[in-house]
């Protein structure tokens, strides 16, 4: 995991691409069509909700005045901030499977 190259020729792709086109992740040096794996996203996910976790519980624990109109809008950035930062740092990149056009059955 994390090591953002192409699965096929095992060219970089730039941090940038994989946080900007990772639903649309083309290789630079051979155009295969890339995405996120499984795992990536899981943990992406998961850092994400881990932040936006930590980040409720410290609004809610202090005594703001609209703590709960302040907890889930920060739950809500943390979770797009952390997210993002983990996609941007911790990218784990596989060619995407290729689409069935139509439903595979025999004529006839």
């Amino acid at each position: 995991m994390w090591n953002r190259a192409c699965p096929l020729c095992f060219a970089r792709v730039p941090r940038e691409l994989t946080l900007s086109r990772s639903e649309d992740l083309s290789c630079p040096s051979c155009r295969a069509s890339l995405e996120l794996s499984r795992p990536s996203r899981v943990l992406d996910a998961s850092v994400g909700l881990l932040a936006a976790f930590a980040t409720a519980s410290a609004v809610f624990r202090g005594s703001l005045p609209g703590a709960w109109a302040v907890g889930p809008l920060a739950a809500v950035l943390a979770f797009g901030a952390a997210s993002a930062l983990a996609v941007f740092f911790l990218p784990d990149l596989v060619v995407r499977p290729k689409e069935a056009g139509s439903f595979p059955h025999r004529r006839g």
